[in-house]
């Protein structure tokens, strides 16, 4: 692997190329423009390999499952738009789904840290299990345009900051750090274009 330095800290090229891919997803996605998902394949296809050289395999096999919804969720954005805006109508998730949205998270982080823990494999089942857990729903929330899904990527990412500085890739703690502030800013933001809209 080629690796560099700045200011003394160790750097994976390719953790770097991920990380840059990932923070244009960032950009499209608070933007919400259909060029999300188009990086939205890009992006774990890098982190496939680097979260499997790193002992993280619930996030790993995630990654694996980005690449789907990335596909998923550019046609349903794609009808949603009607092919002729980049950028999408913003939605809200309807109440009635948040005990079922609690319930599935709280089955899958069990269900995930059980395989992991009997594997003996990952480094830090429980966070490994939660992220994924989290980023899985977050992911179909955003498939559906619905602005709450910021919420679950602000509780996301402090976990993924302190597994990207635990397993020695911080340019992928860097990454997250940006994500974090993008995502409390993306809340607001989409939460606004929704209350804007004329169907609201």
């Amino acid at each position: 692997m080629f690796q560099f330095s700045i200011f003394g800290i160790q750097l994976d090229a390719l953790e770097v190329v991920g990380a840059v891919i990932g923070l244009a997803y960032l950009f499209f996605e608070y933007r919400a423009s259909i060029w999300t998902w188009v990086f939205g394949v890009l992006m774990p296809i890098v982190y496939v390999y680097l979260f499997f050289r790193n002992g993280l395999y619930a996030n790993m096999s995630i990654n694996i499952y980005y690449i789907v919804a990335s596909v998923y969720g550019f046609v349903m954005w794609r009808r949603a738009s009607g092919q002729q805006s980049d950028e999408t109508t913003i939605e809200s998730c309807p109440r009635r789904y948040w005990l079922a949205i609690l319930l599935v998270l709280a089955l899958l982080t069990a269900a995930l840290y059980l395989v992991l823990s009997l594997l003996h494999e990952s480094q830090y089942p429980l966070l490994d299990a939660l992220s994924t857990a989290l980023s899985i729903v977050m992911m179909y929330m955003l498939s559906r345009r619905w602005y709450q899904q910021w919420l679950l990527c602000i509780a996301t990412e402090p976990i993924m900051i302190a597994l990207g500085v635990m397993t020695g890739m911080y340019a992928t703690a860097l990454m997250y750090t940006v994500y974090l502030v993008v995502a409390i800013m993306g809340f607001f933001k989409w939460r606004a274009r929704y209350n804007s809209q004329p169907s609201h």
